[in-house]
């Protein structure tokens, strides 16, 4: 959804009487949670109210000024770390900063070392070399399963050439429900639901996602146990946090490094989501959401588990002898 349309949507409904809250909270689960920041959201209500007719931004003259200090570099960083996936537009909207010829916001991100956001030419090497490793693994090490980890949101979803529900009166709307799914080449292991509000930080990763899951494995198998094991997550935050690391490490549970902005690279995301949100009906509250998530994840043979892996190393392959490209344009 472009600036344009998202300002019209906030004078339209602040015009209806909506608070800042509710218009952003109605953008969010629509369009999903980079669309606009809060911030801008209650900028735009407070222009309209003053009179202001036009969604253009107002016209800048002269240099930015600039903003590269420390403060702003280490607030950049703070919002990298907890979302790896974070744009460089909600950046500038959360944080109030350029974004210009004068001085990008992409300088703290490059330039001053606060993250390096990998493009397909300067990320590639990583892609080829975990593509290879990934592909050796599997091919020769029989005996090693792969074990998933996987966070995902199942919010309202709307198809791209609809417009947004119009909403005469404040309704009140689903809340986004999280889960962390375990699965492995013979199936489930642990779908974890998260309560409303919780967020996943290293010690709640650890004790309620990581420590159900070896006690899984082990019952599961209980002769081996983790040995053999390999723990595929991506790089979030809580997954590389020292205590999760110690831990993997007490259990002897190996980790597979995931390339930084791939999930063309990821299980997760090239199969099961897009599976789990299609076969997914309307669920009433989020423990029969829970259930219908386990029912589904049991329904899927183990042959399309098996299969997903075969991809998977093709997949390996593909990115290899396209030296790191992404794949999505290439299946």
């Amino acid at each position: 959804m472009d600036k344009l349309s998202v300002r019209s949507y906030i004078k339209t409904r602040s015009l209806l009487g909506l608070t800042a809250t509710e218009i952003h909270d109605e953008l969010v689960t629509a369009y999903g949670p980079y669309v606009v920041s809060y911030c801008t959201v209650a900028r735009w209500i407070r222009r309209f109210s003053s009179g202001r007719e036009s969604f253009y931004d107002d016209h800048r003259v002269g240099r930015p000024i600039t903003t590269v200090t420390q403060r702003n570099i280490d607030a950049v960083q703070d919002l990298v770390l907890d979302d790896p996936h974070i744009s460089i537009e909600y950046i500038v909207d959360i944080l109030q900063i350029s974004h210009g010829n004068g001085f990008p916001t992409s300088s703290l991100l490059h330039n001053d070392n606060c993250v390096l956001k990998y493009a397909s030419t300067i990320c590639g090497n990583s892609r080829v070399a975990f593509g290879d490793w990934v592909t050796l693994l599997l091919e020769t090490r029989v005996g090693s399963t792969i074990v998933k980890s996987n966070q995902s949101k199942l919010p309202t979803w709307i198809p791209k050439e609809e417009p947004p529900p119009t909403v005469v009166r404040r309704q009140q709307f689903e809340q986004k429900t999280m889960f962390v799914v375990f699965f492995m080449t013979t199936g489930p292991l642990l779908v974890h639901y998260l309560a409303s509000g919780t967020s996943i930080n290293g010690t709640y990763y650890r004790d309620e996602c990581l420590k159900t899951l070896v006690r899984n494995l082990c019952e599961k198998r209980p002769s081996a146990k983790t040995r053999g094991i390999q723990l595929h997550h991506d790089n979030a935050r809580p997954h590389v946090s020292g205590i999760v690391l110690d831990y993997l490490r007490e259990v002897k549970l190996n980790v597979m490094a995931h390339p930084p902005y791939s999930p063309d690279l990821a299980p997760s995301d090239f199969w099961l989501f897009t599976r789990l949100k299609r076969n997914l009906g309307t669920y009433p509250d989020a423990r029969s959401l829970a259930r219908g998530i386990t029912m589904e994840l049991n329904s899927i043979p183990i042959e399309e588990y098996q299969k997903t892996c075969h991809k998977w190393i093709e997949r390996m392959k593909l990115c290899v002898e396209h030296q790191g490209n992404y794949l999505e344009h290439l299946m």
